[in-house]
């Protein structure tokens, strides 16, 4: 198969040939294609199932990353009202700050 016979343009001649209403023979001599190629076209893509093959986009694959958290806390507090809060490492001193004031307001 030369490069000028690539699966999308001979999809889209066969298509061209189909609204056409001329033979094939004549249609691929008017487009300079041997006979005998265009015939196994037509009949490669009549077999194909039904796709738009110009519009099926090629399958694309992202990196994806897993962050780790450490299995156990760093630190587990147990207030007063039984509460308990688990803090992991990297936690940030406002955050923990934040959550025992509303911890000890209530709700």
């Amino acid at each position: 198969m030369t490069s000028k016979q690539t699966p999308t343009r001979m999809a889209r001649l066969v298509a061209q040939w189909q609204r056409s209403g001329e033979s094939q023979a004549s249609f691929a001599r008017r487009h300079h294609i041997p006979g005998w190629t265009f015939w196994y076209w037509c009949r490669k893509l009549a077999d194909a199932p039904e796709a738009d093959h110009e519009s099926t986009p090629a399958a694309t694959f992202v990196p994806v990353h897993l962050a780790e958290e450490p299995a156990t806390p760093v630190v587990d507090v147990v207030l007063t009202g039984g509460e308990r809060l688990h803090v992991r490492a990297g936690a940030s001193a406002d955050l923990l700050r934040a959550v025992v004031t509303a911890l000890r307001a209530g709700c």
